[in-house]
Parts: structure tokens; C-alpha cells; sequence
């Protein structure tokens, strides 16, 4: 077993302006060969613009496929930013055989075109010494 860490970036989601129905996207870490134990899980959300955006939240929707209920964590709102420990917010060290889904989703802005994000991440896992973690976006 080795402790490792994987860094990922720009996974883009849209503007939600005003009035609008909420924009969202979808990643999935996905193991080249085993199963893994997430023990901390960084998540930053960078604002593209100056604009007033909506709630900006990130939930754990899919273990290995299937479907789960979890709670949402707020990263944005309004103009402030609000990175957090998805381990810490949960409560739980994070496992799998092979893949883990998330949902980002903007809820439309108070007033104005809102703002676009892109979403940033540091994962500690501990696994085999042969498996790495793949990060891809995926249909939310």
C-alpha cells in the first residue's frame, strides 16, 4: 500500500444568471486497477469574473457507477469563495473498487449574468503501489 496524491484542475462550470435553470457538471476519479481509500480530498472552486454568482455546490453522486444520496457542500456563493476538505465535510474517509462521481451545480444568481468557475482539487488515496487515479469530466 503507498499513500499517494493526485492534483486536478479546470474542470469549468457556466454562469447560472438570474432567472436561469442551474448549470452544472460532473467528474469521476476512476482507478487503473484496484480499489482506493481517499483520506483527504482539497476542493477550490477559482471565479472567472468579477460577477455576483449563485450557491455553488459539490455532492458525491456515484460509487463505482451506482447512484448515491450524499449531502452538498457549498464552495461559492455570492462574491466569496469557500474551499473545503470533502473528508473533513463528510466525515468519512472515501473508498472504492474502482470509481468515484461527483456533481458541481450552480444555482442561479441573485441578480445579473452570474459567473463561470473553474474547479481545482488535491486527493490524498491510499492504495496498491500500481494503482494511479484518472480524473475525467463526466455527464452530470
Amino acid at each position: 500500500m503507498r499513500l499517494s496524491t493526485q492534483t486536478f484542475g479546470s474542470i469549468a462550470i457556466a454562469a447560472a444568471p438570474a432567472g436561469s435553470t442551474p448549470s452544472n457538471t460532473a467528474f469521476t476519479l476512476t482507478s487503473s486497477g484496484g480499489p482506493f481509500c481517499i483520506l483527504g480530498f482539497y476542493v477550490n472552486a477559482y471565479k472567472m469574473d468579477a460577477s455576483v454568482a449563485g450557491l455553488v455546490q459539490i455532492e458525491l453522486s456515484r460509487i463505482n457507477g451506482q447512484g448515491v444520496v450524499h449531502p452538498a457542500v457549498e464552495i461559492a456563493e455570492g462574491i466569496s469563495v469557500k474551499p473545503q476538505d470533502l473528508v473533513v465535510s463528510y466525515g468519512s474517509v472515501m473508498s472504492s473498487s474502482y470509481s468515484l462521481s461527483f456533481q458541481v451545480t450552480q444555482w442561479p444568481a441573485a441578480s445579473g449574468i452570474g459567473s463561470s468557475f473553474n474547479i481545482e482539487g488535491t486527493i490524498v488515496f491510499l492504495a496498491d503501489e500500481t494503482v494511479t487515479l484518472a480524473v475525467a469530466v463526466s455527464e452530470p
